[in-house]
């Protein structure tokens, strides 16, 4: 099995941080050790984010389960929202050949910036349709009282 660490980088933690990269130098010193990487990438999108997306979602299914025609999903309007932004995806075919899914659109990858710049665009787009965007508890349901989003 593939041994990964992960470590949120702060001044607190740097010890650690420095600790963990001579032990993975130490390893792969080894005879016949594996090869080890170190990645530094700026942090991905958070639960709560993601869990107020999927809120937000499951909201506009419920006021508009169609657009132009398609049934929609959770993942064809994440899909829609995403392509919106201008994260490119490729569409392919599905096994029984009636019908397409978009690919390569993940929102875990988005940084938390970029996952925020999503979220303000769904609630733009919810207020320029006129849908009523309810407060959510970020567990993907709804909580609160009505508010239409107002357009800033």
């Amino acid at each position: 099995m593939s041994e990964r660490r992960t470590l949120k980088l702060t001044l607190a933690n740097r010890a650690d941080a420095h600790r963990g990269v001579d032990v993975a130098i130490a390893k792969g010193m080894a005879p016949d050790a594996k090869l080890w990487v170190l990645e530094l990438r700026e942090r991905t999108r958070s639960d709560e984010q993601n869990d107020a997306l999927h809120g937000l979602i499951s909201q506009i299914l419920k006021q508009r389960p169609h657009l132009n025609g398609l049934r929609m999903t959770k993942e064809s309007y994440k899909a829609i929202f995403m392509h919106a932004l201008g994260h490119e995806a490729a569409m392919l075919p599905n096994l029984a050949g009636d019908g397409f899914f978009p690919v390569g659109l993940r929102t875990s990858k988005l940084t938390v910036a970029e996952f925020t710049d999503l979220i303000e665009f769904v609630l733009s787009w919810c207020a320029e349709q006129g849908l009523e965007i309810k407060h959510f508890d970020g567990q993907g349901t709804e909580a609160g009282t009505t508010r239409p989003v107002v357009a800033a």
